[in-house]
């Protein structure tokens, strides 16, 4: 895919079938390469979803105006991070539909989330990932976030990711 064809447009209450149903492919496809993860079908909850839409932090990556993934970046994260400055973005439940794996659907959200804190004056994008899975952990180490540490996390180990912007 060529960088900057994917658009990341906020979801709107009516798009929570939509969001929900990227996030369960997406843990669908980790239970079936047999990945780490505390994602399950069906495990998130609607109403956070609708509130975190209506507080605008999830967003939707279109592909030819088809949903390919979603992405939610808010402006704090203190069951992570704890107390911070307000410097920094927090990315969570980047998801991608397995169909459009492999096009850097991932990769192109990732960069909008950083241009997106950039506009907002913040200096760093931060984000937590599942300290066991390797795979992802790499993933991220690829597109340039530092490791920092690792914490314990409401249901596994979590390691933390920053990457300055």
């Amino acid at each position: 895919m060529a960088p900057g064809q994917v658009k990341v447009v906020p979801a709107k209450p009516e798009d929570i079938v939509t969001v929900l149903g990227i996030l369960d492919e997406a843990a669908l496809w980790i239970i079936e390469e047999k990945l780490p993860s505390v994602w399950k079908p069906g495990g998130l909850s609607s109403q956070a979803f609708l509130e975190q839409i209506s507080s605008g932090e999830v967003h939707i990556g279109l592909v030819d105006e088809t949903p390919a993934g979603t992405i939610t970046l808010q402006w704090a994260d203190l069951v992570f991070w704890g107390e911070q400055q307000p410097d920094a973005g927090y990315v969570h439940k980047l998801a991608v539909r397995p169909t459009y794996a492999g096009q850097e659907i991932g990769a192109e959200m990732l960069k909008w989330a950083e241009s997106a804190a950039r506009k907002a004056d913040k200096k760093f994008l931060r984000l937590n990932c599942l300290a066991e899975d390797r795979k992802i952990r790499d993933y991220y180490e690829r597109a340039g976030f530092l490791y920092k540490e690792d914490v314990e996390g409401p249901r596994a180990k979590a390691s933390l990711y920053e990457k300055s912007i």
